[in-house]
């Protein structure tokens, strides 16, 4: 996952061929996890980006978490007003405890929604979160390996 703070001129985000305006001082959360992103303007830019490892995203932004996953390719703007001199203070508000490390009731959702046509890439692109780390979790909350649950849901269907 990606924020995308901006702190001076509007400038646009294009991700997959869509053009998104990012006004000043705002901020974008984006699934960037395989997906490149574009962002474009005429005039200098002043724009940080923060890229979160893993599910890190989740402890800033779990709100809106379900919402990129329902869209994975469509940014969500998040606040307006946010400054570079506040960043720290904004960080720290936004900061809470995961309730669903990794999202792993999600990626099981998915799985069985799924059911044999599932993609790993697609699962992990998901879950925001690298295969080691994600088959790891999984085992831990499930009792099986990701592929291995993946293989009962086809066996299943």
């Amino acid at each position: 996952m990606i924020v995308l703070i901006n702190q001076d001129s509007s400038c646009e985000v294009t991700i997959q061929n869509k053009t998104y305006k990012l006004e000043g001082s705002q901020d974008m959360l984006i699934n960037a996890y395989t997906e490149s992103v574009h962002i474009q303007s005429n005039e200098n830019l002043d724009l940080i980006a923060v890229r979160f490892k893993g599910a890190g995203a989740s402890f800033f932004y779990e709100e809106h978490l379900d919402a990129l996953m329902q869209n994975p390719n469509e940014p969500i703007f998040i606040e307006d007003n946010i400054l570079d001199n506040q960043l720290d203070t904004y960080f720290l508000g936004r900061l809470t405890p995961s309730k669903l490390p990794f999202n792993i009731m999600k990626i099981i959702e998915l799985l069985d929604e799924q059911g044999s046509d599932y993609s790993v890439d697609e699962v992990l692109a998901i879950a925001n979160v690298p295969r080691k780390i994600l088959d790891k979790m999984f085992n831990l909350r499930t009792g099986l390996s990701f592929k291995t649950y993946a293989t009962v849901k086809e066996f299943e269907n």
